[in-house]
């Protein structure tokens, strides 16, 4: 039998994780590292796991450091996510999230706008909020013209 929780908390620790997916695009959007940085926990247990075989992250540190140049390479670029789904814990510690988005794509300094990518997740609740502890996006093949 799958455990329960009552819905009107369930609501609300999805809400905020909406809240923190929100800031996590917009904040890459503006090219703002620092409200980028809060959606994430900082120690060595974060992965992000990106489009391009060299984009396997497995620290805050390392990640910051490639994420920072990044951003700001991309502040004005325009990232529409639909189809966001969350998934909260019965304990409500833990949470993970899938989401479609539609953005550019830069890999090999050529820049394209994709529609679909896949976004997904894990969050855990900490004293500060809900905190991505990883994350992977992975970029649709583009049937040839």
């Amino acid at each position: 039998m799958e455990d329960t929780k009552p819905v009107a908390n369930a609501k609300k620790e999805i809400l905020s994780i909406e809240k923190i997916l929100r800031t996590l695009l917009q904040s890459q959007e503006k090219g703002d590292i620092e409200s980028f940085a809060r959606c994430f926990l900082h120690n060595s247990s974060v992965v992000h796991i990106g489009t391009d075989i060299d984009e396997y992250f497995s620290s805050w540190r390392d990640y910051l450091h490639w994420i920072d140049d990044i951003l700001l390479t991309r502040k004005g670029q325009e990232i529409n996510a639909k189809e966001t789904r969350i998934q909260v814990s019965a304990d409500e510690k833990t949470a993970w999230y899938s989401q479609l988005i539609d953005t550019c794509y830069e890999t090999k300094d050529e820049i394209t706008r994709i529609e679909g990518f896949r976004h997904t997740g894990v969050l855990i609740k900490t004293p500060d909020g809900w905190k991505i502890v990883q994350s992977h996006v992975s970029a649709p093949i583009i049937p040839k013209s």
